[in-house]
């Protein structure tokens, strides 16, 4: 009976020995490795026509194999493109391949092949310039807006199918919120992604930049003359006061404002029953702001009737 047991023994160890030895020893392995194509603009384009496997052969121990064809069907091989491509099946494109799977022992590889291709087809697009929608720019104190914000880019293509692309009839920003502004500079704002409805929609872009222009500024305060105007031209009216203070926020490196630069004036008309008008501020120089008047309204006394 131990007899027996020491027979099946050895020969069980005889059989495992026997198989490593096998599976150590390199044999050529033929593979078909998954491809996947990445670089090209997926939103512009789709792929009209491509390979999908490169058939290979490897020279590798059994272990070594098994480890790579698991590798490979984890992970198609990636290839980058940026247009319509053919790629020669070379030793460049070959120990990239060993280079994606770093499977240690397999040192070479071969392909049938000498060439693989792929075949971009353009989308059908249309421009839409992008909208401000609920954006708001909240400064630092005496900082201010200077000129006109600058939008990039200023026109994002929408790509798929022309049915589909007559449903959208606009694009704009998210609502957002820009606060604690100082200096002038650029912000990022995401795109209300509208096109995510349609699976056959893509955006060339999902945000857009804004450059907001900003300037610093100082408060001036200047007394200013108010000229009284009324509706019936045989009226005459004087105010009380007849001057007004006005604060201007004015640019830094302006060292000083013209009160004649500055112009307020108060309406009346005939019949009302207020005794106080609001004074108005008519002219200023483009490149301040108005911040504060007063009085904001004044007292009026009609001197004289023609």
């Amino acid at each position: 009976m131990f007899r027996h047991r020491s027979f099946w023994f050895i020969l069980i160890i005889t059989a495992i020995v026997w198989l490593l030895a096998t599976m150590s020893e390199h044999n050529d392995y033929p593979l078909t490795i998954q491809l996947r194509w990445e670089g090209f603009d997926s939103a512009r384009y789709v792929i009209a026509d491509a390979d999908t496997a490169l058939p290979i052969t490897i020279n590798a121990n059994s272990f070594q194999a098994i480890a790579f064809s698991l590798a490979a069907d984890k992970q198609p091989f990636t290839l980058r493109v940026s247009s319509d491509s053919v790629l020669k099946v070379n030793s460049l494109l070959l120990n990239s391949l060993l280079s994606q799977y770093q499977v240690s022992g397999v040192k070479t590889v071969t392909s049938p092949l000498e060439t693989i291709h792929i075949t971009l087809s353009q989308r059908q697009r249309r421009a839409f310039i992008p909208q401000l929608n609920q954006v708001n720019f909240q400064f630092a104190d005496q900082c201010g807006l200077s000129g006109n914000p600058v939008i990039q880019p200023d026109t994002v293509w929408l790509y798929g199918d022309s049915a589909t692309l007559d449903k959208i009839k606009r694009l704009t920003t998210s609502p957002a919120t820009i606060t604690g502004i100082t200096d002038s500079g650029w912000y990022t704002i995401p795109l209300n992604p509208v096109w995510t409805a349609y699976r056959d929609i893509h955006s060339s872009a999902d945000s857009i930049r804004i450059f907001v222009p900003v300037m610093r500024y100082k408060e001036v305060s200047l007394a200013v003359p108010v000229m009284p105007r009324a509706d019936n031209s045989d009226i005459r009216l004087r105010t009380i006061p007849e001057r007004v203070s006005v604060t201007l926020w004015v640019p830094d490196y302006q060292s000083s404002v013209p009160p004649s630069q500055v112009d307020a004036e108060v309406c009346f008309t005939p019949g009302q029953s207020t005794d106080k008008l609001p004074v108005r501020i008519t002219r200023f120089p483009e490149n301040m702001r108005v911040k504060q008047i007063d009085p904001a309204e004044v007292q009026y006394v009609i001197i004289k009737n023609k």
